[in-house]
């Protein structure tokens, strides 16, 4: 029995002697406060964050938050001048710390507004977090530039974000010297470029209309709008800025050749002839516009024309292999339908004259498709199978051999 008392008697020490000490407020800040002092900015900041960690009660300090800015600026005043001596700077944690000065800045005056039991608000540190904020100010927007330039655009959208948000902020504009910023614009755009370079496409939407107000990259602006929006799965938002961007910029590709994508794959074949025409009326010398017109031509039936569109398109560039391919599939239509109206008829006087058609129409088959061939051999895809056909109902054997002997 004495010796199992003797046990728990050693026990008990144990525990009391390993036991964490309760959190003390004052004594932490009065620890900080040395530390500060002796300008010992690490130190102070370690038992702060430790502190602030650990204790809800330090979390929702004011005055924990106020000692950790001014941690915080120390740290920063002491990489700047490092900056300055060029005594081996750290300019991307100079740039940490202005951050997280504004995060601290704002999240001390935000607790320090807190009525007290009466109902009384009386914010003690307001007027030095006015100053230090707008203090930092350009640099915010000079971390975004930086990381901007070395192709960081996480970060780089973090600190435009960051000063673009809190541009109307009552601290902010509460300064002495505070005057609009007349680069807004300018910041706005490099946010969205920014953000769409690390493809956070919400973020990109969220300066998109800031930006735009600015015409200097408006073109451009459309072109990462449409993207944007339709990495977003928002079609109608990307139609729209390719619309907005074509009236802008009438002779880029990327939006006129999308919007006659859009209608198209809608099978709205009308409505992309309509853009096509548009676009022919600013560049009428523009094989592809011909290229795609005769395409959509074909899928409502309108096949004369179509012929007409791929011809001219074959005027534009004499080596448009795709045109010349497509005419050859029309006129192998041709004289396939004229076969099946005459097949039962041998014999006849109509069927003479309309074999004599088909045979006509597959020489002109013929002619466009060894074109198709001699300006593209290697895409076999475009002629192969159309010369097989136009060769063996026009009882060519030797072309016909020589083309079986190519597979």
């Amino acid at each position: 029995m004495k010796h199992i008392l003797v046990l728990l008697l050693l026990t008990s020490s144990a525990l009391t002697v390993g036991a964490q000490e309760p959190f003390n407020p004052k004594k932490t800040i009065k620890e900080v406060k040395a530390q500060l002092k002796a300008e010992k900015y690490q130190q102070a900041d370690d038992i702060l964050s430790k502190a602030m960690n650990a204790n809800k009660e330090a979390k929702d300090n004011a005055e924990f938050h106020y000692l950790r800015l001014q941690s915080l600026q120390g740290l920063a005043t002491a990489e700047n001048r490092n900056m300055f001596l060029n005594t081996r700077p750290d300019t991307a944690k100079y740039f940490t710390y202005i951050s997280r000065i504004y995060e601290y800045g704002f999240s001390c005056d935000s607790l320090d507004r807190i009525p007290d039991e009466k109902g009384r608000v009386r914010p003690a540190y307001t007027s030095h977090i006015v100053n230090l904020l707008y203090a930092y100010r350009n640099n915010i927007k000079s971390a975004g530039k930086y990381y901007y330039k070395k192709n960081k655009f996480d970060d780089a959208y973090r600190f435009f974000d960051l000063y673009l948000t809190t541009l109307h902020h009552p601290l902010i504009t509460a300064a002495k010297d505070y005057k609009v910023d007349e680069d807004t614009l300018s910041l706005a755009n490099l946010a969205v470029f920014a953000a769409y370079n690390a493809a956070q496409y919400k973020n990109v939407m969220k300066y998109l209309p800031m930006a735009m107000k600015d015409s200097t990259d408006y073109a451009l602006l459309c072109q990462i709008g449409s993207k944007s929006s339709m990495e977003l799965v928002d079609t109608l938002g990307a139609v729209r800025y390719l619309r907005e961007g074509w009236k802008t910029d009438p002779k880029q590709e990327f939006f006129y050749i999308n919007l006659i994508d859009y209608h198209v794959e809608r099978q709205e074949y009308v409505d992309a002839i309509r853009i096509i025409d548009q676009q022919l009326e600013v560049e009428p010398q523009k094989r592809l516009l011909w290229y795609l017109k005769g395409k959509c031509e074909q899928c409502i039936d309108s096949v004369d024309t179509a012929i007409d569109c791929f011809n001219k398109a074959v005027e534009i560039q004499p080596d448009d292999a795709l045109s010349y391919s497509s005419l050859g599939g029309i006129y192998i239509d041709k004289a396939r339908q004229v076969y099946d109206v005459n097949n039962n008829r041998p014999g006849t006087q109509a069927y003479t004259r309309a074999k004599n058609k088909q045979n006509k129409i597959y020489k002109q088959a013929q002619e466009v498709y060894e074109n198709a061939r001699k300006y593209a051999p290697d895409n076999k895809a475009l002629w192969h199978d159309g010369l097989m056909e136009v060769y063996f109902k026009l009882n060519l054997g030797k072309e016909l051999k020589e083309l079986e002997n190519e597979q």
